[in-house]
């Protein structure tokens, strides 16, 4: 009886978890969703009211060297490679969901999924120096198409309506038709240390290091969102924020802002950064060391995070719940932001609680027959 007793009580204070939780105003966290107007109303109590852990709430291991990663939010699923490896992981379990085969000799150098799916595209270069792009389902661990490249693939980006995907090589950017893997069209770069990313809704081409943008549609440039090249340029996983750093500050071009907006910044000591879907805030790893909540208006520290070990980059997941950071011995620090991973944690703890109860107090009993 003391045993029941003791589940029942810790069932009322998980479920007065999850009702606080569930009730709780998330605007107040990750910032209006609503009018331009009602955000500059309500910025000061966004700002206020961002919450990211001081410590992680899952580390994601099994992996050696520079990673790179990508998360799928309508399947829960956080995908990362360090070559030949490709992990999938379902959060909250740390336990790995699943292992995809990318083929042996094969080095990830970017890694996307495609949007609204559990498809992820993994492109690189084999053990011949030549390129590879391996298209997976995370879900499922098969693998969809395998395409030749002949040269290393730098980077792969998804075009929002997950139709085309474009790829950046050595020295040419493409754009592939994910039904069949042929090639839209091939353009130029503008350096060799460039990336191509899809901007303004999958119309444009921007290149990273001169931020120029190629018009797809008119087949022609259409001018550049910067005069000044950036020292870090940064797409969010959202596939709508773009930011970039200046020896002077930060700049930010959000979907919901349309325009570019400046923020002055001391940008010195900045190995990486991300910034927030909306353009409010960001975060910058400062000296491999230590991360930085930083208020982009005013450009006040809100919180700072000590790393235990040197980190090489910080994400924001694309629905603002989690920041990644990978630490340069590859592991993965996942970072709550808000209270909706709690929520799933309180979730899944009640399920494994009454599945526990169950398996403790039996069948119910049933009435002897007459």
């Amino acid at each position: 009886m003391n045993q029941i007793i003791k589940y029942l009580f810790f069932i009322g204070f998980l479920v007065a978890a999850v009702f606080v939780a569930a009730n709780y105003d998330l605007t107040t966290i990750f910032g209006p969703q609503a009018s331009k107007t009602a955000k500059s109303a309500t910025t000061k109590k966004s700002i206020r009211g961002i919450s990211i852990s001081k410590k992680p709430s899952s580390l994601l291991t099994g992996l050696a060297g520079q990673v790179v990663l990508d998360y799928s939010a309508p399947y829960n699923l956080t995908a990362a490679a360090v070559d030949d490896i490709i992990k999938v992981w379902q959060l909250p379990e740390t336990t790995l969901l699943r292992e995809l085969d990318s083929g042996e000799g094969f080095q990830a150098l970017s890694l996307r999924f495609i949007p609204m799916t559990s498809l992820v595209v993994a492109g690189g270069m084999k053990a011949d120096n030549t390129g590879s792009i391996g298209f997976f389902d995370a879900a499922t661990g098969k693998q969809m198409l395998q395409l030749d490249e002949p040269e290393p693939i730098l980077c792969v980006d998804p075009h929002p309506a997950g139709k085309y995907l474009l790829v950046t090589g050595e020295t040419y950017i493409k754009v592939i038709d994910i039904k069949d893997g042929n090639s839209v069209a091939i353009l130029q770069k503008s350096n060799p240390t460039a990336r191509a990313y899809y901007y303004g809704n999958g119309q444009y081409v921007l290149q990273s290091d001169s931020l120029s943008l190629f018009d797809l549609k008119k087949r022609s440039m259409a001018g550049s969102l910067d005069p000044v090249m950036p020292l870090l340029f940064k797409k969010g996983l959202d596939g709508t924020t773009f930011s970039w750093l200046s020896a002077d500050g930060v700049s930010v071009v959000t979907a919901a802002e349309g325009d570019k907006r400046f923020f002055p910044l001391a940008t010195q000591g900045i190995t990486a950064f991300d910034v927030d879907s909306q353009g409010v805030w960001g975060l910058f790893l400062l000296d491999t060391q230590k991360i930085a909540v930083i208020e982009l208006a005013s450009g006040k520290i809100s919180k700072t995070i000590e790393l235990t070990s040197p980190a090489s980059e910080v994400t924001i997941s694309s629905d603002g719940t989690s920041a990644y950071v990978q630490y340069a011995s590859g592991t993965i620090g996942v970072y709550d932001i808000g209270y909706r991973n709690k929520l799933k944690r309180a979730q899944q703890s009640l399920t494994k609680l009454f599945s526990t109860m169950k398996s403790k107090m039996g069948p119910a009993a049933k009435p002897a027959a007459q």
